[in-house]
């Protein structure tokens, strides 16, 4: 069984107190992630959460955007508070005290990352206090890493906590039967999800990396590094964007392919999914990685903020007529406070508060000269 280990903090210092709340957030999310597919799966199908997220954009395309993670607690908690019908009620109960954590585990996140004030580890203490009542109620083993993080900082606290004391981590040990002083347990346990859709393009590779191994040649070509054959009778699409968007992101060494054509490598040391010989899957928001530039609207215009050159003369004459039509698109959405980015597929993004969405597709050729290498 795999598990999350939760880190906690040695000293009452903001990097030590913020260490010790998103890690106790991440591994919150994962686990209620893990155990919504668990649940909804087998009913709603292995592709519940892209369905359910694009069903709830349909409802509500204002406030729910296309991409979201199923571990993001601000998306789930929310979803269960407010929105009507929705399949997180069939994974916690849709109770009153359930809905009261609930609210005060979103309030904390947006307090810490929207407020002046600096958290200590009296903050972190009361967050942990609410993620342990959750767990409790809600039987998820969130529960022991929260109470271990409340016991860490009443140690820091009253100075009896040394820097460097090994970590217990068996996620076997029982939280509730720790009266007598035992060491809560650090680590979440995660089911293994059988028959798991693949994450979007870009992120960490799952499972078993294949044996198949392939390289790009100098002549941009993809061969197969046992048998020395050609891949471009299996690549749908132009041959040249799709070697583009496997190496732009720099990966190191060889790829590897899947047998369902999903494409991986070595990307700053992390197995990575780059992308597939076949088609993209449906419903992807963000594929791939965001590229470095930012870019703002100004005047109606879309502009890269470094060199303040706009889209429609940075491209030139040829292809000024598209570019017109993406900085449409992109004003027609973007509001204050927002941000554009774009990834190294072309995905043109908006990210608010809300999520992220996709406003335009673009080409090398179709936006800013350099920036889609």
């Amino acid at each position: 069984m795999a598990g999350y280990v939760v880190e906690f903090p040695d000293h009452n210092t903001y990097g030590e107190v913020m260490k010790g709340y998103f890690s106790l957030m991440r591994g919150f999310g994962l686990e209620f992630a893990n155990r919504s597919h668990g649940i909804l799966s087998p009913t709603h199908g292995a592709r519940w959460f892209d369905d359910y997220v694009a069903w709830r954009n349909e409802q509500d395309p204002v406030h729910v955007k296309r991409r979201q993670s199923p571990a993001d607690p601000s998306f789930f908690l929310r979803e269960f508070l407010s929105a009507p019908e929705t399949v997180y009620r069939e994974v916690i109960p849709n109770t009153g005290d359930l809905r009261v954590l609930s609210k005060k585990i979103i309030d904390t996140r947006n307090t810490w990352l929207h407020f002046a004030d600096e958290p200590s580890v009296l903050h972190l203490r009361e967050a942990a206090e609410y993620l342990r009542d959750f767990g409790t109620r809600a039987s998820m083993s969130v529960t022991g890493p929260a109470t271990r993080m409340i016991k860490r900082i009443d140690r820091i606290k009253s100075g009896q906590h040394q820097p460097g004391q090994a970590l217990a981590t068996s996620p076997q040990q029982d939280p509730s039967a720790l009266a007598g002083g035992g060491e809560p347990p650090a680590e979440i346990p995660l089911e293994p999800i059988a028959n798991e859709p693949r994450p979007p393009i870009g992120s960490l590779w799952r499972g078993d990396v294949p044996a198949r191994r392939v390289k790009v040649t100098r002549t941009r070509d993809v061969v197969d590094i046992a048998t020395g054959a050609s891949l471009r009778g299996e690549i749908s699409g132009d041959l040249g964007e799709k070697i583009r968007q496997w190496t732009s992101p720099r990966p190191l060494g060889d790829l590897w392919v899947a047998t369902d054509g999903a494409v991986g490598g070595f990307v700053e040391g992390q197995e990575r999914l780059l992308g597939y010989t076949g088609e993209d899957p449906e419903g992807e928001t963000a594929r791939g990685f965001l590229v470095k530039w930012f870019y703002d609207i100004r005047d109606g215009k879309l502009v890269d903020i470094d060199s303040e050159s706009a889209l429609g003369d940075a491209v030139g004459a040829e292809f000024a007529e598209q570019a017109r039509e993406i900085e449409d698109a992109v004003a027609g959405v973007v509001e204050p406070g927002g941000t554009i980015r774009v990834t190294n597929y072309g995905d043109v993004l908006y990210l608010d508060e809300t999520g992220t969405s996709r406003i335009a597709v673009v080409t090398p050729e179709t936006w800013f000269p350099g920036h889609l290498e």
